[in-house]
């Protein structure tokens, strides 16, 4: 009778976020998936045309460009960026004198807003006037480089700035890694003879498995979830050439009132990135275990 009684208790408990989780995340993708059933604009009544909105969408070309953009997007932040925050990282982990002050200035970019960041990179690649443009013109390089007007390097250079804005927090992720890795196996290592680029390669990376498992699905989430940059840099363009999967649902829905085209993409969406990351996820954690 305890026992019972104790069950009904946690299932009380249970209850106000398994409704909130029902109402509010559930019902919104099962809703999204049946608008995209219908030619529903946003507004008033629709109908029922079933899967023409993804003829459309396969038709126009708009969903396979907006899959290869989000995935070279996502590729980019999560090669580049776990790189870049790993060199970091092992740098930072090195007895520095100055290394809390380094510490420090790498995780700044991480308390910057998305409106900031992209302000401020704005001006960087600015053409006429920006950063980069008095850097290439201080070295006698007169040939203007506009990185984000450039349908071949708009998607990169976008991709570059979320790595810039994140590679603070991947940093410190890595770092606490590192400090974590017990000082008597890099001892026993160099004992054995190891140098600092063995030990690093043989003992501090494949230690770092978890570490690394953690800012691959980060990377791979920001990657996947990319408008805020696109928007504010680039606006999808030139042409289609940077317009993500998140950027081309949101152009649908509130600049073209095509909800229900935009719904139909939003749910290929949902099913691409849930199953990429199952896929990715079940990999690394495989690795983690022949680490």
């Amino acid at each position: 009778m305890a026992d019972r009684r104790k069950r009904y208790i946690l299932l009380a408990f249970l209850v106000p976020a398994l409704s909130f989780y029902l109402i509010f995340w559930i019902s919104p993708v099962l809703m999204s998936f049946f608008y995209g059933l219908t030619n529903w604009s946003g507004l008033g009544d629709y109908d029922f045309i079933g899967l023409k909105n993804f003829k459309y969408l396969i038709k126009e070309g708009t969903m396979f460009n907006s899959l290869k953009n989000t995935v070279t997007y996502a590729l980019f932040v999560v090669l580049w960026g776990n790189l870049q925050a790993l060199s970091l990282a092992l740098i930072l982990n090195m007895k520095l004198r100055t290394k809390g002050f380094f510490r420090t200035v790498f995780y700044i970019p991480a308390l910057f807003s998305t409106i900031v960041v992209a302000f401020i990179w704005s001006y960087v690649y600015a053409p006429h006037y920006g950063m980069i443009y008095e850097i290439t013109s201080t070295i006698g390089f007169t040939k203007h480089l506009n990185l984000i007007g450039n349908s071949a390097t708009a998607l990169l250079a976008t991709a570059f700035v979320e790595t810039w804005k994140t590679s603070g927090t991947m940093t410190i992720i890595y770092l606490a890694g590192l400090q974590n890795i017990p000082e008597e196996i890099l001892e026993s290592a160099k004992i054995d003879g190891c140098g600092a680029w063995r030990t690093t390669w043989n003992v501090k990376i494949p230690m770092l498995a978890n570490t690394i498992t953690v800012n691959v699905m980060l990377g791979l989430i920001g990657g996947f979830k990319s408008f805020d940059y696109v928007f504010a840099l680039t606006g999808g363009g030139p042409g289609k050439s940077s317009s993500t999967l998140m950027y081309s649902i949101y152009k649908m829905a509130f600049a073209e009132s095509q909800f229900g085209k935009a719904e139909a993409l939003a749910a290929v969406a949902f099913l691409f990135i849930l199953v990429v990351s199952v896929i990715v996820l079940l990999f690394m954690k495989r690795k983690e275990m022949e680490a």
